[in-house]
C-alpha cells in the first residue's frame, strides 16, 4: 500500500511538472510569435538554416532580415529555444538599462579557458566587485600616462612605412595588429613584444589562433561541449596556444608581484622596465588597487583580468584603425580636412602630440567615430532575458536569448540617412545634437559598457595623427568592393591594401 502510494505520488509530482513545463513553453511561445520574424518551418528543427549561415554571410544576410522585419524580430533555433534580435535605438535602449538583461549568453562560457571569470564573463556579485575595483585605473588622468607608449610604437611603425617604397600596396590590418598588440602588451602587463619587427613571435600566433577557433566553435553547435572539443585535434591545438598565451601572462604577474614586494626605496627607483610611474601597467593599477581596497586577488584572477585586456583591447582597436585609413583613402577629401586640421595643430612642428593636441583632434576624433559606424569592431553582443522584460509593444519571455546586432542598428536609415556613405558630419555637434543617445553604441552602452573605450580613442588619436601628417594615403579597393564577415570582430574578406604615399612637406617625425 505504501508504495503504491509512493508510486501515486511520484506520477502526479511528475505530472505538475510536466503540465508547468507545458505551460511555460506555451506561453512563451505564445509571446515570441507575436514579434515579427521569418515563418517556422519545422517545429523541431527551427530556423536550423541561421545557424549554419557561415560569417562571410552573415552580415548580409542579418542586414536584409533587419530591413524585412524591422527593428526587432524573432527567430527559433533548433531545439525550439527563442531569439530575439534587437537592431533600433529604442529596443538596444531597454537591453542595456533593464536589470534583467545584464547577464552575458551562455555562448560567452566558450571564453572560460580563455578568459576565465574576467570582466568580460564573469556575472552578478563577482562582476559588480571587479568593475568597482578596476574603473579607477581607467580614469582619464591615469590614462594619460600610456600617450607616451603609443607615441613610441607609433615612430616604429612610421619607420617601417618610410621603408616601403611609394606606390607599394601595405596591408593595413596587418600593420595596425602589430602596433595595437605592441601597445596592449606594454599597457596591460609592462612586457614589450616588439611585434612590429617580430611579426612571427610566438604569442602573436597564438592570439590568433585562439581567436579563430572560438569563432569557430560558436558557429559549430556540436563542439560546444568541452570535452569533447578538447579531445578533438582542434581542441588540442587550441589548448597548446592558450598555454603560450598563459606563458607571458603569468610571467607578467611574477614579475609584477615580484617588483611591488621591493622595500618602498627599491619600488621609487624600479627596474628598466618600467621608468617610472607614468609607465605603470594595467597590472600594476590593478595590484595597487587590491592592496587600497583591501581585496586578495589570486595569480588566476590577475591573469583572467589581464587576458581579458589583452582580448578586448587590441583586435578591436587595430581593425578599427584599418578601416579608417581604408575609408580616408578612398577620400581625398576627407583626409585633407584631417590633414589641415593636423597642421593647425601642430605648425609645421615635429613634436611628439600631448594630450591637449589629441582632445583639439575634433575632426579626426569624428572620422574615427564614422569608421566605428560603419565598421563596429565588435559586430554583435549577446544578452540572456532572466525574467520578462518588455520592449515596445512586445513582451520578450524569461530564457530568451537576446541578440544585438551592433552592424544594422548604426545602418538605420531613420538614424543616419544614406546609412552607407562615409560621412563624418554624422558626428558633427550640429547633426549629433538630439540623436537618440542608443542608435550609436560601438563600445556598448549601461553598467557593462567598455572599460576601455577612452584608451582605445586616445590610442587611434595618436597612431593616425602620426601615419596622416607624414603620409598620404589611397586604397586599393572601393568601399562596395569590401567583403565583410562578422567574428569575434568585423573582418574582410580581401586584403584591405593602403598606399602610403610621403608628402612633399613632410618632416621627420622623430625628435
Amino acid at each position: 500500500m505504501i508504495r503504491l502510494l509512493v508510486f501515486l505520488a511520484l506520477c502526479c509530482y511528475i505530472a505538475i511538472r510536466l503540465a508547468q513545463i507545458f505551460l511555460t513553453v506555451f506561453r512563451q511561445w505564445r509571446l515570441i510569435e507575436k514579434i515579427p520574424g521569418p515563418p517556422l518551418k519545422s517545429k523541431i528543427c527551427g530556423h536550423v538554416d541561421e545557424v549554419v549561415i557561415p560569417n562571410e554571410e552573415l552580415p548580409t544576410v542579418k542586414y536584409e532580415e533587419f530591413k524585412k522585419f524591422g527593428g526587432i524580430y524573432r527567430l527559433w533555433v533548433p531545439g525550439l529555444l527563442p531569439a530575439v534580435w534587437l537592431a533600433e535605438a529604442k529596443y538596444v535602449e531597454v537591453l542595456f538599462t533593464s536589470k534583467c538583461t545584464e547577464i552575458k549568453t551562455d555562448l560567452y562560457r566558450i571564453l572560460h579557458v580563455w578568459l576565465g571569470l574576467g570582466l568580460l564573463t564573469s556575472r552578478g556579485q563577482r562582476w559588480h566587485q571587479r568593475r568597482k575595483l578596476i574603473t579607477p585605473a581607467f580614469h582619464f588622468s591615469i590614462l594619460s600616462n600610456f600617450c607616451e607608449v603609443f607615441v613610441k610604437n607609433a615612430l616604429t611603425l612610421i619607420d617601417q612605412l618610410r621603408q616601403t617604397p611609394d606606390g607599394t600596396f601595405v596591408e593595413v590590418m596587418t600593420q595596425m595588429k602589430l602596433v595595437a598588440l605592441d601597445n596592449i602588451c606594454e599597457t596591460a602587463m609592462g612586457i614589450t613584444i616588439d611585434a612590429l619587427n617580430h611579426p612571427n613571435h610566438s604569442y602573436i600566433r597564438a592570439i590568433d589562433d585562439c581567436t579563430d577557433i572560438v569563432m569557430t566553435r560558436l558557429t559549430r553547435p556540436w563542439l560546444f561541449n568541452d570535452l569533447l572539443f578538447f579531445l578533438s585535434p582542434t581542441g588540442r591545438k587550441h589548448w597548446a596556444d592558450l598555454n603560450t598565451i598563459f606563458e607571458l601572462t603569468n610571467k607578467a604577474i611574477r614579475q609584477r608581484r615580484k617588483i611591488r614586494g621591493k622595500k618602498e626605496e627599491k619600488w621609487k627607483q624600479r627596474s628598466e622596465e618600467l621608468e617610472g610611474s607614468q609607465k605603470m601597467a594595467f597590472l600594476d593599477l590593478l595590484l595597487e588597487a587590491c592592496e587600497k581596497q583591501s581585496v586578495s586577488l589570486t595569480d588566476e584572477d590577475l591573469r583572467d583580468e589581464v587576458n581579458t585586456f589583452m582580448f578586448e583591447g587590441h583586435d578591436t582597436t587595430a581593425v578599427s584603425m584599418g578601416y579608417t585609413l581604408f575609408l580616408l583613402g578612398n577620400h581625398p577629401e576627407i583626409q585633407e580636412k584631417c590633414y589641415r586640421e593636423l597642421s593647425d595643430i601642430f605648425q609645421g612642428s615635429n613634436r611628439t602630440p600631448t594630450v591637449a593636441d589629441l582632445q583639439k583632434m575634433k575632426y579626426l576624433e569624428q572620422v574615427i567615430k564614422e569608421s566605428l559606424r560603419l565598421f563596429p569592431s565588435v559586430p554583435f553582443i549577446g544578452r540572456e532575458a532572466t525574467e520578462d522584460v518588455k520592449f515596445g509593444d512586445y513582451i520578450v519571455p524569461k530564457g530568451t536569448v537576446l541578440s544585438f546586432n551592433v552592424y544594422n542598428l548604426h545602418r538605420d536609415p531613420k538614424v543616419f540617412p544614406d546609412p552607407e556613405k562615409f560621412d563624418p558630419d554624422h558626428f558633427s555637434p550640429e547633426k549629433s545634437a538630439g540623436r537618440h543617445p542608443y542608435a550609436y553604441v560601438p563600445f556598448a552602452a549601461g553598467p557593462r559598457n567598455c572599460i576601455g573605450q577612452k584608451l582605445a580613442l586616445m590610442e587611434e588619436k595618436v597612431v593616425l595623427s602620426y601615419i596622416l601628417r607624414e603620409f598620404r594615403l589611397e586604397s586599393e579597393h572601393e568601399l562596395e568592393d569590401l567583403k565583410i564577415s562578422f567574428s569575434l570582430v568585423i573582418r574582410s574578406q580581401k586584403d584591405v591594401n593602403v598606399k602610403f604615399l610621403r608628402r612633399k612637406s613632410h618632416q621627420n617625425l622623430k625628435s
